[in-house]
């Protein structure tokens, strides 16, 4: 299946500015003409919006099944009636705050990477990135920008992002995909234009 619409993945610590970031290019993209729908994983629907509630703290469950329902979300994502692939076919490029390589970096305590890499491969190859940009940036600041947060999710400490960081390596790694590895430590604006930059490369394959 070829998609006329390009898919660009947010990736990073928590803290980092996946979000704040993924705003900015989407805004950008509409400003230069560009088709753009903006989503996030965990999604609104039923399964993500349980999924919220896990990360929140409300909820508890084993890692093995917390894993298997992120993929059970990503791929009601990404096929479902007005989903991602129907975007993306339409010529809409979509920007997605977090994807299957949140899972590896997160979910993987119980079986370990390879484990939930296997489990997500089904989404992978469903629907592969054409860009994943990953915000790197050091977990003492994450540490920083947390603290006027009113509120932390349960996968918000130090020892924990440390961990979170390396699976990140290892999950590209593992599913070779091109990934844009920029520095967030840095000015907001300068962090976006090296953004623009590596999603304008894609634009024009």
């Amino acid at each position: 299946m070829t998609m006329k619409g390009k898919f660009i993945v947010f990736e990073g610590i928590d803290g980092s500015g996946k979000s704040s970031h993924a705003r900015i290019l989407a805004e950008r993209m509409q400003r230069e003409g560009v088709a753009v729908y903006r989503t996030a994983e965990p999604t609104d629907g039923p399964i993500g919006t349980l999924l919220r509630r896990y990360l929140k703290g409300e909820l508890r469950a084993d890692e093995r099944a917390i894993a298997t329902l992120f993929l059970a979300d990503r791929l009601d994502h990404i096929s479902a009636p007005g989903g991602l692939e129907e975007t993306l076919l339409a010529g809409v490029n979509v920007v997605c705050d977090r994807y299957l390589y949140s899972s590896v970096a997160y979910n993987c305590a119980s079986e370990g990477v390879d484990w939930v890499a296997e489990l997500n491969r089904t989404a992978h190859h469903r629907l592969r990135p054409d860009l994943v940009v990953y915000l790197d940036l050091p977990v003492g600041v994450m540490e920083q920008r947390l603290q006027n947060r009113n509120f932390k999710e349960i996968y918000e400490t130090v020892a924990y992002q440390t961990r979170v960081r390396e699976r990140y390596l290892e999950a590209f790694d593992l599913f070779g995909d091109n990934v844009a590895m920029i520095d967030c430590n840095r000015a907001k604006a300068e962090v976006a234009e090296d953004v623009w930059h590596a999603v304008q490369r894609v634009l024009a394959q």
